[in-house]
């Protein structure tokens, strides 16, 4: 089979790259912990703060979050507002006063959606996706599900700024619940398609929750209006414990590679107990990948983030990935996630990748590695990598035909040496051959490392 690449960056989520391979292995690439960006500190925020959505539009991120009210002792809230926060870089927030809401006699507040709801329906848990296609008046998309009716619904809002919402016409959109998490929604281009991500029940296997496990489905749309049936596509299996559920996605469509999709589930183990927690019930961050947004895998069963030092987050729903993620610098990616969710400093704080830093392409020190791709096509003439070596790695590269003879002039002989550290380095081979006369030709791509790591690849036209 011939992979068509076209000029689109490649990622290395999973195998599919990977013809051959001799000493290379994938390697998943934890987050850094970064500062703590806000925490509760408003009157309307004496429980938690919950479900942080982020987007960045234009030099502006901004955040739609859940502020909850209530007993944390007791695990119960009285009330939930949906809150809005702004940063010009994605460190220091501001929570503005937006004076939408009355809460306690002001407006002075940051709160989004009265307590009468829009359109009659009352919400939480915000996914809100910037549409740059649709009409200035619906260029926000909003979907979050309802509180206060039975059984829980999914509902679409529409806003030209992100502050004043509407309801659209078809509400509710979604009825098939459960939907008690944090459900997400992003624009698939590849399929000209809404799609949403949802809690969902795996009866297949019996358990606590509705007779099953708790796990995550699709749904897709045209027209944001009208919703598909949803369907499940991550769910524990055999490698899983029995307490094993996914209880949020955080799923996001990568905006730096037409074909990555990416989720951060948060897992509850729920019937392990910490000696120090309350409740019962632990949980992880965890990473799933897909190259279509349908088929899922969890190529990686290692924590994405752990609950960490603080005994305090050694309970469920600490650590929760947010849903989004944005540049935050040249070669930076930024996430936020919450932690000390059931304490007085209910906060969310940031966490930072390189570019593309998911998984990469791995070779240890102890000689060379290689792999060689399945056939390609590609468009472009020049091929730029984003690569890490050491002080003494290494990474050469080799066009091959799609028979596997070294294409005259692209061999490893002819290739300079690739090192140092750049999301954006491009490769040279000696006399510098004309690439462009290989492209739209099936070629495969042999990859010589050493101490290196290997994120993506793209063949890319000339700025």
């Amino acid at each position: 089979m011939t992979i068509d690449v076209g000029s689109d960056r490649q990622l290395f989520l999973d195998d599919l790259f990977f013809e051959s391979r001799s000493g290379v292995e994938l390697k998943m690439h934890k987050p850094r912990a970064e500062e703590v960006i806000f925490q509760r500190d408003k009157p309307w925020e004496t429980r938690s703060l919950d479900t942080p959505c982020i987007v960045r539009d234009s030099d502006l991120y901004r955040m739609w979050y859940r502020a909850d009210q209530g007993s944390r002792s007791e695990q119960r809230e009285s009330g939930s507002w949906l809150c809005y926060a702004e940063s010009k870089d994605c460190i220091h927030w501001d929570k503005p006063n937006l004076g939408l809401v009355e809460y306690e006699g002001s407006t002075a507040n940051n709160i989004v959606f009265p307590a009468e709801g829009i359109g009659g329906f009352t919400v939480k848990n915000p996914s809100v996706l910037i549409d740059h296609a649709a009409p200035s008046d619906e260029r926000y998309k909003m979907v979050a599900r309802t509180i206060g009716v039975k059984p829980t619904t999914i509902c679409g809002f529409v806003s030209s700024d992100g502050f004043v919402w509407r309801s659209i016409e078809t509400n509710p959109i979604l009825t098939d619940g459960p939907f008690d998490s944090h459900n997400i929604v992003v624009r698939d281009d590849n399929i000209s398609r809404y799609v949403m991500y949802l809690r969902g029940t795996d009866k297949s296997t019996s358990g606590p929750f509705q007779g099953g496990l708790r796990a995550i489905r699709r749904s897709e749309s045209k027209d944001f209006r009208t919703w598909s049936p949803s369907e499940l596509v991550l769910t524990a299996d055999e490698d899983d414990p029995a307490d094993f559920h996914l209880y949020t996605n955080a799923a996001v469509k990568y905006h730096r590679a037409a074909q990555a999709y990416l989720m951060f589930p948060m897992t509850l183990y729920d019937e392990r107990h910490y000696p120090t927690a309350p409740f019962h019930g632990l949980s992880d961050v965890i990473f799933a990948s897909s190259r279509d947004g349908v088929s899922w895998k969890r190529q990686f069963r290692e924590p994405f983030i752990r609950p960490g030092l603080d005994e305090r987050n050694w309970c469920d729903r600490n650590p929760m990935m947010g849903a989004g993620i944005v540049e935050t610098g040249p070669d930076e990616l930024s996430m936020v996630f919450q932690e000390l969710h059931k304490e007085e400093e209910s906060r969310f704080r940031r966490c930072t990748l390189r570019l593309d830093g998911f998984v990469s392409a791995s070779a240890p020190y102890s000689g060379w590695s290689e792999f060689i791709t399945p056939p390609m096509t590609f468009a472009g003439s020049t091929l730029e990598l984003n690569y890490s070596t050491s002080g003494g790695g290494s990474i050469y590269v080799e066009l091959q035909d799609e028979t596997g003879t070294p294409v005259p002039g692209f061999t490893l002989d002819d290739c300079s040496e690739v090192f140092g550290d750049l999301t954006a380095g491009d490769v040279a081979w000696k006399g510098d051959p004309d690439m462009e006369a290989l492209a739209g030709r099936p070629a495969k791509m042999r990859v010589r490392m050493r101490d290196a790591d290997l994120y993506a690849f793209r063949f890319r036209h000339p700025e």
